[in-house]
């Protein structure tokens, strides 16, 4: 017997904020992480002894650098975390001045790079930023919308609320 399917929840910009919030922090904290758990692996596997860790001059010359090499790699992380979050915002200043101007091809047009965008918005690891089945829910309704060549005005203010995050 299959289990039924729970109806998404709502998607709305304070939820869409909160989830790219949480994706910065998530990607700028894993990678310390996977370095912590992977640390003792490697230096097994290279055959350095736990007394040859302790020493200062290991510290100096092998923990300094692969300190550098990680906060490289968690800043990287939240930028790409960013980028995407610049994005759907761009996309959606786009959208608000499509429906501005009252082009009904340029809106479909917009609308579809819109909800593209919120969908394929994704973290460093390569993780869905924003929930599958509510982005898709939410993108349909503005793109039916915006192929009927208006945005109801509780989704021309949702769509200006995302185009507030690029500041």
């Amino acid at each position: 017997m299959k289990d039924e399917e729970a109806p998404a929840p709502a998607l709305t910009p304070a939820a869409i904020r909160r989830r790219f919030t949480a994706a910065a922090w998530g990607s700028a904290i894993a990678w310390p992480l996977l370095t912590a758990a992977a640390a003792p692996l490697v230096m097994w596997w290279v055959g350095i002894g736990l007394d040859e860790m302790t020493s200062a001059d290991f510290a100096a010359a092998g923990l300094l650098p692969l300190v550098m090499v990680v906060g490289y790699a968690a800043a990287d992380a939240v930028r790409t975390v960013r980028k995407e979050q610049q994005e759907v915002a761009k996309s959606a200043l786009g959208l608000v001045a499509a429906a501005r101007s009252g082009d009904p091809s340029d809106l479909g047009h917009t609308a579809r790079h819109f909800g593209n965008s919120l969908l394929q918005a994704r973290t460093a690891f390569n993780t869905r930023v924003l929930p599958r089945q509510a982005t898709l829910s939410f993108a349909r309704r503005v793109l039916g919308e915006a192929e009927a060549a208006q945005l109801s005005p509780a989704s021309l203010q949702a769509v200006r609320e995302l185009a507030r995050m690029e500041a």
